[in-house]
């Protein structure tokens, strides 16, 4: 999560048909229209499962982070499988294609460098028994220059991507796969469908998504997070151009000190039109996670921001699937 650029007017895609070939992310737990979690930091089964008991729905998914400086991080983070083992709930990682160290590059991915590596990733989530309720967001965000696999060389990313995918799933077939931008033009690669892998290594097409750059504060913020080139819409399009199910894997407040002047602080419109985006996707949409981080950068965490906290809960209710008669 950093810095998003809103890109200029809408030009909008034709939206194509719907995604079918992915098996949908259960959604029961919450009992919302579409899958629905969230991130904390802490990153334990309590802290997640105490955030569904104060939003009155449980999560369906868990965003985490597992470590990325070492490749024993990205092999097999057993803390998180040992905390998330036999929860109904749907893992999501968030995965470095390699670790954060000088020495490795996405050009040597790109090559099959790292191969090995995530052939013992598939091999220890198999042995854990997890892979088919895990997804693997896969180097998200590349489209920025923040992160050590920008993509400043597309095909260096398609070629990184399609290796990881090959070797993970040649020993774990059932993993599904997450490749997430960052909403805006990207300041490593301004258009980041230059770096699609193609359709055969990609289950979810994802978008993150925080209230700034400009902040929805008003109908024209929201248009320009919405409805410009690179938005939301712009990627729900792409996502069922692609016959992929869409996710929105981090979305938030802004309230920190981060992006100022240009974030939307306690903002409880930016909640309600989030919801109103995930309404009008609900028949493609892989799942949303709200991102409920203390830190002060960011201050996202809904029990510091007491508007939009109240809108969300809000939202979720109406959210919920009604009752049978």
């Amino acid at each position: 999560m950093v810095l998003l650029i809103a890109g200029p007017l809408a030009i909008g895609l034709l939206a194509g048909p719907a995604a079918a070939a992915t098996p949908a992310i259960p959604k029961e737990r919450s009992g919302l229209r579409w899958a629905s979690g969230t991130f904390n930091p802490e990153q334990s089964r309590s802290v997640y499962n105490a955030f569904g008991v104060w939003r009155k729905a449980k999560n369906d998914v868990a965003l985490t982070f597992p470590g990325r400086s070492t490749w024993a991080e990205i092999e097999n983070p057993s803390w998180l499988y040992e905390d998330w083992k036999g929860s109904a709930q749907t893992l999501v990682l968030s995965l470095a294609p390699f670790p954060d160290q000088p020495k490795y590059s996405l050009a040597a991915c790109a090559k099959g460098a790292y191969d090995r590596h995530w052939r013992r990733f598939g091999t220890e989530i198999r042995k854990v028994r997890m892979a088919k309720r895990t997804v693997v967001r896969l180097g998200w965000e590349f489209n920025g220059s923040w992160v050590p696999w920008a993509a400043y060389d597309p095909d260096d990313f398609v070629q990184c991507w399609r290796h990881v995918y090959r070797a993970a799933e040649s020993k774990a077939p059932r993993l599904r796969w997450d490749w997430t931008v960052n909403r805006g033009d990207g300041d490593a690669l301004v258009d980041a469908r230059e770096a699609w892998p193609g359709k055969k290594y990609v289950d979810i097409v994802g978008i993150d998504s925080y209230d700034g750059w400009p902040p929805a504060v008003d109908a024209e913020g929201w248009d320009a997070q919405y409805a410009a080139v690179y938005g939301l819409k712009f990627w729900a399009d792409f996502a069922r151009s692609k016959g992929k199910k869409l996710s929105v894997p981090e979305w938030g407040l802004m309230a920190g000190t981060s992006w100022a002047g240009h974030n939307g602080g306690d903002n409880p419109y930016y909640i309600r039109k989030m919801f109103w985006f995930f309404g009008r996707q609900q028949d493609n949409l892989a799942y949303e996670a709200y991102f409920n981080d203390e830190d002060p950068a960011h201050l996202s965490a809904l029990s510091l921001n007491p508007k939009g906290a109240a809108e969300y809960r809000r939202q979720i209710v109406k959210a919920r699937v009604p009752p049978k008669k």
